[in-house]
């Protein structure tokens, strides 16, 4: 079982945040999903089965992805820190490979 950490922000500035929402802009799943495929260094999944979104990132937010496994399926959870841990941002599975 393959395990490892990535760091990722969200933009300052993307066009996406002028109709996702005005006057609170939020980065949209599509784009975290997007970060977190680009930290994990693997290529474009196959398919991504399963995903819970269960926080919003706004513009310039942080947030450190934990992936967990290997082969065709490489499970990801998104947290930030907090004063009394971490909080749960998102979290699914990305499959790869001919075996998905």
């Amino acid at each position: 079982m393959t395990r490892r950490t990535a760091e990722i922000s969200a933009p300052l500035i993307h066009p996406c945040y002028d109709g996702h929402f005005p006057g609170r802009p939020i980065l949209p799943g599509v784009l975290l999903i997007e970060l977190v495929v680009e930290a994990l260094g693997r290529g474009a999944p196959v398919a991504i089965p399963q995903v819970k979104f269960q926080r919003a990132l706004g513009p310039g937010d942080r947030c450190t992805v934990r992936f967990d496994g290997d082969g065709a399926r490489v499970s990801f959870r998104c947290e930030r820190s907090t004063s009394g841990g971490y909080e749960p941002i998102a979290e699914g599975v990305l499959l790869f490979g001919a075996d998905a």
